[in-house]
């Protein structure tokens, strides 16, 4: 899949991204290691102002990128490493080995985790809609209790006389986001992950509020109008059942959520990182309940979308 920064571009920059770099092949974690550390070396030393954390620019990758490093598959050659050779001292010096360079790595990477859950303020420049324009990152955060949730769905014909296939969809909310423009002024976004098809077909899309709103209404109008057939409906009449899904469970937690909700466009850290769980949970309820993604889809890819080819 697609890594957290191209998923929070937009649906053209992921699709570039997938018929470009993501074809490329793994690299190698010792080489993705060395270059790692010219690039902190690079930015520790220049005077560029980047309007970035230090931590984010000199960050080095928390797990391996490659699944298939060398010594995962067969036997190794004895071959000495270009890469490994280049970060070793001269001799006379001490080279970290054994146990207490395993130690070392285990310690950047729960230092690169704990980084990863806390909030992050910044001034970075992002590309928004028409109507927004260009928009200002003022905070960053993970959703730090949330999950990526899925359930299979038989693919039938599209008359639906044979099922042909099975289609998997997944579903979170990876982070939040408060930003700026200056049209509106202050919001938050929240970055919806949706995957229906193979891995590669994984895209981001950062959703307001309001458009969770909007996702609600067509729940709760759908619960609300099936209700009112029914109750109209004499018991000893023959008529047809309309096809309205019904998802008690997905108002449930759409109603919990606006119980929690507080006046005015609050951009509390701690409320986001609250309400960022709870959308995500509705999100969650609507994918177990539903007989088909259509609903999430249209949510995540618009209501012209056929399927996560974009």
């Amino acid at each position: 899949t697609a890594p957290t920064y191209v998923l929070e571009e937009s649906l053209s920059s992921q699709r570039l991204w997938r018929d470009t770099a993501g074809n490329r092949p793994p690299q190698p974690e010792e080489e993705r290691q060395f270059y790692e550390k010219m690039w902190a070396q690079n930015f520790a030393r220049s005077q560029v102002n980047y309007n970035q954390p230090m931590k984010d620019l000199a960050a080095a990758a928390p797990i391996s990128l490659n699944p298939f490093a060398d010594g995962v598959f067969g036997e190794t050659t004895g071959t000495p490493d270009d890469y490994n050779q280049l970060q070793q001292p001269d001799q006379g010096g001490t080279v970290t080995e054994g146990h207490e360079g395993d130690a070392v790595t285990e310690a950047a990477i729960f230092s690169r985790l704990h980084q990863q859950n806390e909030e992050s303020i910044s001034g970075e420049k992002v590309p928004g809609s028409k109507s927004d324009g260009d928009l200002t990152v003022v905070l960053r955060g993970p959703n730090g209790f949330g999950t990526t949730v899925s359930k299979s769905f038989a693919r039938s014909t599209d008359n639906g006389a044979a099922i042909v296939g099975v289609d998997t969809v997944n579903i979170s909310i990876a982070s939040y986001r408060v930003v700026e423009s200056k049209k509106y002024g202050k919001y938050a976004q929240f970055l919806v992950i949706y995957r229906e098809g193979s891995i590669r077909d994984t895209v981001g899309v950062w959703k307001r509020y309001r458009d969770f709103e909007e996702l609600s209404n067509k729940v709760t109008q759908a619960h609300d109008g099936c209700a009112a057939v029914i109750a109209s409906v004499s018991p000893l009449a023959m008529t047809e059942e309309p096809e309205t899904e019904h998802l008690p469970n997905a108002i449930t937690s759409w109603r919990l959520l606006k119980k929690r909700k507080r006046w005015y466009r609050c951009l509390d850290a701690g409320y986001l990182s609250l309400k960022v769980f709870l959308l995500e949970r509705f999100l969650h309820d609507i994918l177990f309940e539903s007989s088909s993604p259509k609903l999430l889809r249209d949510f995540v890819l618009g209501p012209e979308s056929r399927g996560p080819s974009m």
